[in-house]
């Protein structure tokens, strides 16, 4: 074994974002979100009210935006919203590009453009309904049954039912 090569896990788990990140990381760039961190965390910089008819869809900067030292600076931020939420958001302009800079640390988005193609999200699915169970007694009343096959195969069934390991 040589102490050369680099460690391609580590022992400690990793959060489902750290593993998710690598993947949607391309698909995200070719829509201008290449930072997919303001995806995942849409809901802290804009607040939960905000984030529940809103979602970012698209970050650009201008092509001129390279001698600022590595920040980009002069973004623009396309933002989906429900109908009927666009002017509620456009009156909120001020106060989310005041939210984004303190998420990037400095004034990188200086334009809010406003889309119509909001795509509802995904219900959480709902629980399954809780399984029926019966007494633990419930063995005992297939005392009066003469078939002992049908017998036993009750039997298991109302174990598997009342929680009863078989």
């Amino acid at each position: 074994m040589t102490t050369d090569s680099k460690r391609t896990s580590s022992f400690f788990p990793k959060s489902l974002e750290a593993c998710i990140e690598p993947l949607t990381r391309p698909l995200l760039k070719t829509q201008g979100l290449a930072g997919s961190r303001i995806v995942s965390q849409w809901d802290a910089i804009v607040g939960p009210q905000l984030a529940a008819h809103t979602l970012p869809e698209k970050l650009s900067f201008p092509q001129s935006n390279k001698q600022n030292g590595g920040k980009k600076t002069g973004g623009t931020l396309v933002i989906s919203c429900e109908n009927g939420f666009a002017t509620e958001l456009q009156h909120m302009q001020p106060q989310i590009m005041e939210r984004l800079s303190g998420y990037f640390g400095y004034a990188a988005v200086s334009r809010i453009v406003i889309s119509h193609s909001w795509v509802e999200k995904p219900q959480a699915p709902t629980p399954p309904a809780p399984r029926p169970t019966l007494s633990s007694d419930s063995v005992n009343l297939t005392h009066d049954i003469a078939d002992d096959d049908l017998k036993a195969a009750l039997q298991s069934l109302a174990k598997t039912l009342s929680g009863q390991k078989t």
